[in-house]
């Protein structure tokens, strides 16, 4: 194993590579008891992913995830879970539960954690509360990752050894993981390269760990890096790596590709930024003329490679393609293999490297009369890649991207978590004398009272004034990265509405749904979604969502984005953002919708009865018997009767916590007809913020509520507002005909018809 890897046992060290928890057997319930053959067993653990020194992709500017699995010595008992944590010094952080499996002696998981590094990974299982083993990599990092190939430029060629100088530069030999001190694992030569000069450039900028899959090989041609059984008319110079065919051509033997597709998979799907390739001397102005290789193929060749490696990665890997055909002074460049590596970025299939045709003179080896570079040049060398990567780096980060007929642009931020309503709850609110503490603490639900769901609700009167003098006195808290999407139909002139969505549970994959984003472009939508602990489940001020919006105005050209009405979503505990929000700002919001909430403490928000709700709950959802099903029920029917709010809410039978595919459509009727009822067809939010249509109660139509007793599926009356037959004051509140039935289908046929 790797030498970082730590181990632990009670009372002394264990063997490099292993990890034993021994535990007192008076300590040891039964159940971890039976790992062993006694208590005086000790269970051992042995991690093999990640590695120690490992480098993996950062999937956005502060966060990124961490495959963990491992073996433990003994199978583990049924129901045992994983915990984790990333320590940074003497820091002795909180242990998260991970997503992952515990299946006999087998455990897998993810680990999702901070961008940066070097991090010690610490993994345990647990029993019943019980820890039955415990092991640690001792050096992992999650940032930017490289593949290199090409010739001995990109490989280990230079003419002085390179090291890192922030030690946050690891390489891969395809087995284990190390510091990318030259020469560089699995490229061939033995002596400098640019990949320390170029990681630690991207080190000082980005502040995160690089790590490189070196792949060159000194003096090859392109030819010799086509995938195995490729042919061509002509030799290259070194015919090591290719073979005559009978009828005179000849054809690749693989090798060279085969290692470019090893390093892809190395580092796993979308686990590696980009490959850089640097290649182009040894078909450029050779010695022997028909060696030579013409510029149109050169570029179809490595055109062809690209297009292989992603067909073999499973996905569009980006390539960038260095200009590269120096030779000695005398001999500095062809340009027509200059001209092919340009037609290759030109017309889309890679992005430009750095020209280093122009390092000449001392930045080549021996004074000026080597093809390879010096020291000094092995270190410009990196620091032109570096001018290359950066800006298209931030730009992966902020520049818009076509998606399903429109695009799509990301904003990330670390914030606070005084921005939380969690943290608001127990840093600003007061609290009242019955010490109520009913907000976002699943620990403690407590017997209610009688007038819980009623009587209380999250409109605490704080002031934007009383919140910031908390922030001062008490600290804005740990910082997380928080992310905003905004999506946007073509060819859309103005936006009339935006969808919003907290992406707590099914809110992220509703803001990707196709049919959303195509209900979106028939009603000129924008949509608009978040994540992060700091804001997902309901945020403060409320006035950070304008902030944001106005920022996706200015980045969109749409500026109408400021004041256009919104419809609000939230699952669980999201619907912290789409009751309350709706609360705060009921005349801007045309509709909102609570998906399986939570804690219905959250729903009950009088100030909101006049903005279209939609409260859905899963019969089978555990949140719905918590504290007790008829009080979770009795919020929309309580809050119409006291408030005569226009709200409906609906059961799905044989539900869970997670809507389904089934669930969809009735959203997105909800949001179709409350956008019509509400939004006047002639509303330009370019003049500024739209006046929305109030709405007549008696004007609508009502649903009889899904009866708890009988439970499934249940044919519910509907009618017309004045001829209802039952209690119209707590009925369901159905804003038209054509919702109504959508409604009654979804509670009679748990789904709504075509």
């Amino acid at each position: 194993m790797a030498s970082g890897f730590h181990a632990r046992r009670a009372g002394r060290r264990s063997r490099p590579g292993a990890a034993r928890w021994c535990l007192a057997p008076a300590l040891v319930p039964f159940a971890c008891l039976m790992v062993g053959a006694s208590a005086a067993v000790a269970v051992e653990l042995r991690l093999s992913a990640p590695l120690d020194w490992q480098v993996v992709q950062r999937t956005s500017p502060g966060r990124g995830s961490l495959r963990v699995v491992g073996e433990l010595s003994e199978a583990c008992p049924a129901g045992a879970v994983l915990e984790a944590r990333l320590v940074h010094g003497d820091a002795e952080p909180a242990w998260q539960r991970i997503g992952g499996t515990v299946t006999g002696r087998a455990l897998s998981g993810t680990v999702t954690g901070p961008a940066g590094g070097w991090w010690r990974l610490d993994v345990r299982v647990v029993h019943e509360g019980t820890v039955c083993a415990v092991g640690s990599v001792g050096h992992v990092g999650i940032g930017e990752v490289f593949v290199v190939v090409g010739q001995s430029n990109s490989a280990n060629h230079g003419e002085e050894r390179q090291v890192t100088t922030t030690g946050r530069v690891a390489s891969f030999d395809g087995t284990a993981w190390r510091i990318a001190n030259d020469p560089q694992p699995g490229a061939s030569g033995s002596q400098g390269s640019f990949m320390p000069s170029l990681g630690d450039e991207l080190v000082r900028r980005l502040d995160v760990p690089v790590g490189f899959i070196a792949r060159g090989i000194g003096a090859t041609s392109v030819r010799e890096w086509l995938p195995k059984g490729a042919t061509f008319p002509a030799p290259p110079t070194i015919e090591s790596r290719v073979t005559r065919l009978p009828d005179g051509t000849w054809s690749s033997d693989g090798a060279a590709y085969a290692g470019l597709v090893a390093g892809l998979e190395a580092a796993g799907p979308r686990g590696l930024r980009a490959v850089l390739w640097h290649q182009g001397e040894s078909d450029a102005n050779q010695k022997d003329p028909t060696r030579t290789l013409p510029g149109r193929l050169y570029r179809e060749y490595l055109e062809r490679i690209i297009r292989a490696s992603r067909q073999d990665a499973g996905w569009e890997v980006p390539w960038f393609v260095a200009q590269a055909s120096y030779h000695v002074p005398g001999d500095e460049k062809s340009d027509d293999i200059r001209a092919a590596q340009a037609a290759v970025v030109n017309d889309g299939s890679a992005l430009a490297g750095p020209d280093t045709d122009a390092l000449k003179g001392s930045l080549r080896e021996r004074d000026g009369q080597g093809v390879h570079f010096s020291g000094p040049g092995l270190r410009e060398h990196g620091m032109r890649w570096a001018e290359r990567i950066l800006p298209w780096l931030e730009a992966q980060w902020n520049a818009p991207r076509a998606v399903d007929g429109g695009r799509e642009w990301s904003r990330y931020e670390p914030l606070p978590e005084c921005h939380a309503i969690g943290w608001v709850n127990a840093n600003v609110r007061a609290k009242d004398s019955a010490g109520w503490d009913g907000v976002l603490d699943e620990a403690r639900w407590g017997t209610p009272s009688p007038e819980q769901a009623v009587g209380r609700d999250w409109d605490w009167g704080i002031t934007d004034a009383q919140w910031h003098e908390a922030v001062r006195t008490k600290g804005e808290g740990s910082r997380e990265e928080v992310r905003f999407d905004l999506w946007l139909p073509d060819d859309v002139p103005v936006v009339k509405g935006i969808v919003v969505m907290s992406g707590h549970g099914s809110g992220e994959s509703l803001f990707r749904r196709r049919d959303l984003r195509a209900l979106a472009c028939e009603l000129q939508l924008a949509l608009v979604a978040f994540i992060g602990n700091p804001v997902q489940r309901g945020f403060w001020p409320h006035g950070l969502l304008a902030e944001r919006l106005q920022a996706f105005a200015a980045t969109s050209g749409h500026p109408e984005l400021e004041h256009a009405p919104l419809f609000l979503y939230g699952h669980s505990n999201g619907t912290g953002f789409s009751a309350v929000f709706a609360a705060r700002e009921p005349d801007r919001v045309w509709g909102w919708v609570s998906m399986r909430p939570g804690i219905t403490f959250q729903v009950y928000q009088p100030r909101a009865a006049r903005v279209p709700g939609l409260v859905i709950f899963g019969e089978d959802d555990h949140f719905l018997a918590r504290p007790s099903r008829e009080e979770n029920l009795a919020v929309v029917p309580t809050i119409r009767r006291r408030h005569d709010a226009v709200w409906n809410m609906a059961v799905e039978p044989k539900t869970g916590h997670g809507p389904g595919e089934k669930t969809w459509p009735l959203v997105l009727s909800f949001l179709r007809h409350s956008f019509a009822a509400r939004v006047p067809p002639e509303a330009d939010p370019r003049a500024g913020p739209v006046r929305l249509v109030e709405l007549v109660v008696d004007e609508g139509h009502l649903g009889a509520n899904w009866d708890a007793a009988s439970g499934g599926y249940q044919a519910l009356e509907v009618a017309p507002y004045a001829d209802f037959t039952g209690d119209r004051a707590g009925a369901s509140w159905l804003i038209n005909a054509p919702y109504a039935a959508d409604w009654q289908a979804f509670q009679r046929d748990g789904e709504v018809g075509p």
